[in-house]
């Protein structure tokens, strides 16, 4: 057998000992206490264990990006990595606000078999913590609060130290579970009232891939605020080619489109049929009102247009008119064009419907409905995760 697949197999026998399940409830739990109290929960004595970890590769295990992974709700972006997968039955977690409970929490979990190593992302907001600076985070992660993610090991945790870069909180743990130890990292901030938390495991006897691991997913570990405002279950259409992603109502279906070519959806709202149509068009953009005009003129030449506004999407700028124009039948439709200016690309998306006369940008017309204006605020450039460079293979000498 290979020493990969001796790696392998030990690493499977490694988390059939952990259980799969088990480390997802470890770092799925939110950043509240599990037991609901300010109070440490008691940790049972842990077992003695007949296995090892998964041997250390030659060089160190390979941390490999592929490509971005967005969240389904569109309220972050990480890298994906290959070997750290979404295990298949709770990888991804969506919870929306009620007025029983006020936490809104989106959260997923990978897991490398063969390296026995976790990564776990989520973002929150949380009105009763009130965590308004750095100072306050770093006072809300007391010892009680570190058990709510690592008391699950049943040999126990402890805390190694805690550091402060810039305005990020990391803390270093220590975790025992079926006789094993493993390093834990916890990497906390704030963006505006909203908790950042990625916490990554790797076995003790691999302590370089926890370096790896922070400097591959945290650069890269994005909050999404354009998604915030819209219904958490919405859906989401983010193609990682283009690179841009916008949400719409769960009733709408998609018509057409892959991933780097135009995209057709459609539903309905207001008691009217909406057409959207999304595309990137690469060494494009409109810097002012005039060019995002012309924009149109070019686009749509027997159109009038009615309003238009400016758009900021964090770095980006970028303007959404609002125009008439007939299709090919002579139909007058209303329309919307948001366009957005990317690195080198201008993000177009097109709302449309067959309402003669209406300024779907009207501030004062109230049959139009507010979801629309949802809709076109969660369009938005991604800021895509480089990939890594692929090693050439040696080629083998005829024999």
């Amino acid at each position: 057998m290979s020493e990969y697949g001796k790696s392998l197999s030990v690493g499977l026998r490694t988390l059939r000992l952990l259980g799969v399940s088990l480390l997802i409830l470890v770092f799925v739990a939110s950043a509240l206490p599990l037991n609901g109290f300010n109070t440490p929960i008691a940790t049972p004595e842990a077992p003695a264990s007949n296995y090892a970890h998964p041997a250390v590769p030659a060089g160190g295990t390979p941390v490999i990006v592929t490509g971005t992974y967005v969240h389904p709700s569109g309220m972050f972006t990480l890298p994906l990595v290959s070997g750290w997968q979404l295990p298949g039955d709770s990888p991804e977690e969506s919870v929306a606000a009620t007025p029983e409970q006020p936490i809104t929490r989106a959260g997923a979990t990978f897991i490398n078999v063969s390296a026995a190593s976790v990564v776990h992302a989520f973002v929150e907001d949380n009105p009763e913590l009130s965590l308004k600076d750095f100072e306050a985070l770093q006072a809300y992660y007391t010892a009680e609060q570190l058990s709510a993610a690592w008391s699950q090991y049943n040999g126990g945790w402890r805390e190694i130290a805690r550091r402060a870069v810039g305005e990020t909180l990391i803390i270093d743990t220590e975790m025992t579970h079926e006789g094993l130890v493993y390093l834990g990292r916890q990497i906390a901030r704030l963006q505006d009232r909203w908790l950042m938390v990625m916490r990554l495991v790797v076995p003790n006897n691999n302590p370089s891939l926890l370096e790896q691991l922070q400097a591959t997913y945290e650069p890269y570990f994005q909050l999404l605020p354009s998604s915030i405002n819209a219904p958490l279950f919405w859906r989401t259409l983010s193609d990682t080619v283009s690179g841009y992603l916008i949400r719409f109502p769960n009733t709408w279906q998609q018509e057409d489109g892959k991933p780097g070519a135009p995209y057709a959806l459609s539903g309905e709202l207001d008691g009217r049929t909406y057409r959207l149509n999304t595309r990137a068009v690469p060494n494009a953009a409109v810097p002012d009102e005039e060019s995002a005009r012309a924009w149109i003129a070019e686009n749509y030449p027997r159109a009038t247009v009615q309003t238009v506004q400016a758009e900021q999407r964090g770095d980006f700028t970028g303007y959404t008119l609002s125009f008439l124009a007939p299709d090919p039948d002579g139909n007058q439709r209303s329309l919307t064009a948001t366009l957005i200016n990317g690195a080198g690309t201008l993000y177009v998306a097109v709302l449309q419907t067959f309402a003669e006369g209406r300024d779907l940008l009207a501030p004062s017309d109230g049959s139009i409905s507010p979801e629309l204006f949802r809709i076109r605020q969660t369009f938005t450039p991604l800021r895509l995760v480089p990939l890594s460079a692929q090693p050439t293979p040696t080629p083998t000498p005829a024999g």
